[in-house]
């Protein structure tokens, strides 16, 4: 039974809210859980670790629409944000899927991790170590190396310093089973640009915070090549964002 003070803690995100469906209808449900069940003994739960994983709006809706299509699932949420892994576990306790989502983790990745609560919009939105104690944590891998399945990491890279898709990749080159999938979601540039809209947004982040911006899209998937990580593809959604795919290297 959820407490009133855990309702209380549950935040919102408009964003995750608008792209929860499209994310899972066009890849997560159609293309990422089919590929990893290929390859996956069926008695098996599929592991995920999603990282900046925000408020838990994504945590709770992809979990649900995967247990509704016959899935087993061990969902791992992480985000450096005290609020927001409250929220995540206020919400984990309203929905009953205590059996499915485990407790979220306070995982700093690189120096500074991003935050998708809110819509990336807090002020002191890093939660980094030195934010009046509310941030989170130094990532420690050392009991999960190739034991996640999926790695997803949603509207984090242009809000966050480019530490923290460094910290990303190690993650995910570290977390990931061979063979295992790095979903990666926002907004990009190709070839050093994007289309206006993209190009605006880039300039009100930069004009927040000089580390923030869209980033290029070559310059992310060389990164995930330093960590053994392969780009397999990308998919263009709604309101002219990506998501990214990489696989670990077998």
């Amino acid at each position: 039974m959820t407490s009133s003070s855990q309702i209380a803690a549950i935040l919102e995100s408009p964003s995750a809210e608008r792209n929860k469906g499209p994310i899972y209808d066009m890849v997560l449900g159609s293309k990422v859980f089919p590929s990893l069940m290929e390859n996956n003994d069926n008695s098996k739960k599929i592991r995920v670790l999603e990282l900046a994983a925000g408020c838990g709006v994504h945590s709770t809706y992809f979990v649900s629409k995967a247990l509704a299509e016959g899935m087993s699932v061990e969902w791992h949420p992480s985000d450096p944000d005290l609020e927001a892994r409250l929220s995540i576990d206020a919400r984990v306790q309203r929905d009953n899927l205590a059996d499915s989502i485990r407790p979220a983790n306070g995982w700093i990745l690189g120096k500074a991790g991003g935050t998708a609560c809110n819509d990336g919009h807090r002020d002191k939105g890093d939660a980094g170590a030195n934010n009046n104690g509310i941030g989170g944590v130094e990532a420690d891998y050392s009991q999960h190396h190739n034991n996640f399945d999926l790695v997803t990491c949603i509207n984090m890279i242009h809000i966050a310093p480019w530490e923290a898709t460094i910290g990303l990749m190690e993650c995910a080159g570290k977390t990931l089973r061979k063979g295992g999938i790095l979903l990666c979601y926002g907004p990009y540039k190709i070839g050093g640009t994007a289309v206006e809209s993209n190009l605006n947004f880039d300039r009100s982040l930069k004009s927040r915070d000089s580390r923030w911006g869209v980033r290029n899209l070559e310059d992310v998937i060389e990164e995930a090549k330093k960590a053994g990580l392969t780009f397999d593809s990308y998919t263009e959604m709604p309101a002219n964002n990506l998501s990214v795919l990489f696989r670990k290297e077998a």
